[in-house]
């Protein structure tokens, strides 16, 4: 039923249920929060961009939580029903697996723990965040909500881990739909009579495709001094891992601007005024499961441990059903994990390092109020941010790319790729890794990195790089791509890189990859020439035009608009570097000019014409709807298979002739800090715009610079940026 929403944003369907209620706010809890908001000025530059000014961290987190709503309640508010296990109330009944395995983790009750234990600055930003929510609830009566009637100040905490934990880790798991339903209906001795939501897999060679970018340069390779740093995460468009952009000021020295997601109070990847940081999502195993044996018929609950058993913890609760009312549910878990899935007669047990720990907010806010490479690395020897390798550069003129994440430590013997057997206790872990257990490189001879979601082996393309042999086989999963193999292309084409030089190369479409296609099609076309020349004769016009081409996607160019097509009509349930006969090439060649003739009565249609950016309605599910007969903007972006900077997901929607992004350059930022007192250089740009209005100027403006390769001023200083306001005002007043 939305399995076009689950596939759009990965596995955001996975729930659990069941929230507290609290009391309304009083009278005087209301002018309270009016009197706060005094503390608070939220100056939007002539883009809509939120840079939010507090007297103290807690008063910018509540600006944070009011802009933030007011640019989109509507998925601010889809983002803590999802993360507060509350997605079955209003999707219904082939949400309940997904409700029965988000809470068979216990998301809830861990982030409520780890809101009551947090410290006092933590706090602080949670309860300032869901109160600016709240005030702006409360002061737009107007506003229509789905299911929230307030917000409470642990919902980040359950967001934060859902999305990251129980959205992408568990994703590697494979557990398949039938598993997972097997599992429930043996646990809960019922059968389920509707189908249940599924989820595409993420594998490695999805990751390192569609995920992201990062660059720096230090020493002699920029001009000047201290360090450059490019920021280019590839997420969703639409849905929960769209991204926000928003600069944190503060009266107690806070000042970092970058993005977050909505329902996060704090930007998590940005710069300040001495350094910064970019995030590539990593494939190291961080994530087992393994198979438990519930042999005993007379004691359910006992799984065989070593020699002897152990028993498993069961717990009942409700899902509350849209249109169906309560299902009452069980729950299961052993000492490795809980028990959510099943395979062939045996239950699988998962679990994610450090799932059970807090932290991953307080490092995030760590790392952006260091001020130097020693606080820095300070803040992220937790390791609680545990997902993405980090790209870090500083004013001091240091570079730093580390294999970021909690890695567990595990005896040999077993394949850490598939469950293992868990009544051996050989499979458990054996602790966790420490950050200097990581691969990572630290001021290269080469004074330049890059990771594009790829191996950290040659992060430096020097001998600076770590070496393979020295890290265990489990750790690290990724090889290479062609994104990777552009910004190698890019960065050693440059002896030295000015800033404006940084700037025009960030968004580079170059397709790399065709210099591996080029041959084949060429090798192909050559062999059907020799035998069938009739046929050769009608793709002679295509041949000819693809020959011609460098390479490089322009809104103008018509060479991309068949290479895409036939490209993933080729590979499309192929892994890359699959051999295919001259046949298959030239067929699928075909298809490509077959389908472009179809739909728009000529193969020589522009990359323009058929790549567009549109940001349409959504339906019920949260889902865009796109439509060819609507407005739309041309964009130059390419597919991340492909290489290239700047990205785009566009892949063919049934019913529609062109492509429409749903994801890749997300929030993109250049940045060099100069050594000293100079201010920080830096430029950003949306991958829409700062607000959801469709009546805002403000929704699409910052598209249809993308699509022109520019980028708007990513004001940092308080000065610049009140210099610059178009509008300022306190929440609750604009």
């Amino acid at each position: 039923m939305h399995k076009a929403l689950i596939s759009m944003f990965f596995v955001f369907l996975l729930a659990s249920c069941g929230s507290e209620q609290t009391s309304e706010p009083s009278s005087t809890d209301t002018m309270e929060v009016a009197h706060r908001s005094q503390n608070v000025t939220i100056y939007r530059d002539e883009w809509g961009v939120p840079h939010i000014h507090g007297k103290t961290d807690g008063d910018a987190a509540f600006g944070m939580g009011y802009a933030q709503a007011e640019d989109n309640f509507e998925q601010l508010e889809l983002g803590f029903i999802m993360g507060t296990g509350r997605l079955s109330e209003i999707l219904g009944e082939d949400a309940v697996i997904a409700d029965w395995v988000v809470h068979s983790f216990e998301n809830n009750e861990l982030s409520k723990r780890d809101y009551e234990n947090a410290s006092p600055a933590i706090k602080a930003l949670l309860d300032g965040y869901a109160a600016g929510i709240n005030y702006y609830m409360e002061t737009h009566p107007e506003l229509e909500t789905r299911l929230l009637d307030h917000v409470e100040p642990w919902y980040s905490l359950a967001l934060i881990r859902r999305w990251y934990y129980l959205g992408g880790f568990l994703s590697r798991l494979r557990f398949t739909m039938d598993e997972r339903t097997a599992a429930f209906e043996a646990i809960n001795g019922n059968d389920l009579e509707m189908a249940q939501m599924d989820y595409p897999e993420i594998d490695p060679e999805d990751r390192k495709e569609f995920g992201s970018n990062s660059w720096a340069a230090n020493g002699a390779k920029i001009d000047g001094t201290g360090s450059m740093l490019f920021i280019n995460p590839h997420l969703p468009a639409f849905g929960i891992g769209q991204t926000y952009e928003a600069h944190m000021l503060s009266d107690e020295g806070w000042n970092f601007t970058g993005y977050a997601r909505f329902g996060y109070p704090l930007p998590y990847i940005g710069f300040g005024e001495n350094l910064g940081w970019m995030s590539t999502d990593n494939f190291s195993n961080q994530e087992d499961s393994w198979i438990e044996h519930f042999d005993d018929p007379e004691n359910p609950l006992s799984y065989t441990y070593g020699d002897g058993t152990r028993e498993a913890t069961e717990w009942e609760g409700e899902i509350k059903v849209k249109d169906a009312g309560v299902r009452k549910v069980k729950y299961r878990k052993t000492h490795h994990g809980a028990v959510v899935a099943m395979r062939d007669g045996k239950y699988l047990s998962g679990m994610f390092a450090t799932y059970d720990q807090p932290g991953w907010l307080d490092q995030w806010y760590n790392m952006q109020r260091a001020s130097n490479l020693e606080e820095f690395t300070k803040a992220i020897e937790p390791q609680r941010m545990n997902f993405g390798n980090i790209m870090y550069a500083d004013r001091d003129g240091n570079i730093w790319y580390i294999y970021n994440g909690s890695v567990p430590i595990r005896k040999d013997g077993f394949d850490w790729n598939t469950a293992v057997d868990g009544s051996n206790p050989d499979a458990d872990w054996q602790g966790y890794h420490s950050l200097y257990d990581l691969p990572q490189v630290k001021n290269p001879v080469s004074n330049m990195m890059q990771n594009t979601n790829t191996t950290p082996f040659n992060a430096s393309m020097s001998e600076s790089d770590a070496k393979e042999e020295d890290y265990p086989y489990y750790m690290v999963r990724e090889g290479d791509n062609a994104r990777s193999r552009n910004a190698r292309r890019i960065l050693n084409k440059h002896e030295v890189f000015d800033y404006d030089t940084w700037v025009y190369e960030s968004l580079d479409t170059t397709m790399v990859e065709w210099d591996i296609s080029k041959p084949i099609i060429n090798d192909a076309y050559a062999a059907t020439s020799a035998s069938n020349t009739e046929r050769a004769a009608k793709l002679a016009p295509v041949i000819e035009m693809l020959n011609a081409w460098d390479g490089v996607a322009t809104l103008e160019s018509i060479a991309p608009t068949v290479y895409v097509e036939w490209f993933e009509g080729l590979y499309r349930s192929k892994p890359r570097g699959s051999e295919f006969t001259d046949e298959e090439v030239i067929d699928y060649l075909e298809r490509a000019v077959d389908l472009l003739n179809d739909n728009f009565d000529t193969w020589q249609v522009a990359w323009g014409e058929m790549n567009r950016s549109q940001r349409p309605p959504l339906n019920e599910a949260g889902d865009p709807v796109f439509d060819d007969n609507a407005p739309s903007i041309a964009t130059v972006g390419v597919p991340g298979w492909s290489g290239g900077s700047q990205i785009v997901f566009n892949n063919r929607r049934d019913g529609l002739k062109k492509r429409y992004k749903t994801g890749g350059n997300s929030y993109t930022a250049v940045v060099h800090f100069p050594s000293g007192d100079e201010k920080v250089k830096s430029k950003s740009i949306h991958v829409f715009g700062a607000s959801a209005d469709p009546s805002s100027p403000n929704n699409m403006d910052q598209a249809a610079m993308l699509a022109q390769k520019q980028y708007k001023p990513a004001w940092l200083y308080l000065e610049d940026v009140k210099a610059n306001a178009a509008r300022s005002y306190h929440p609750g007043e604009e």
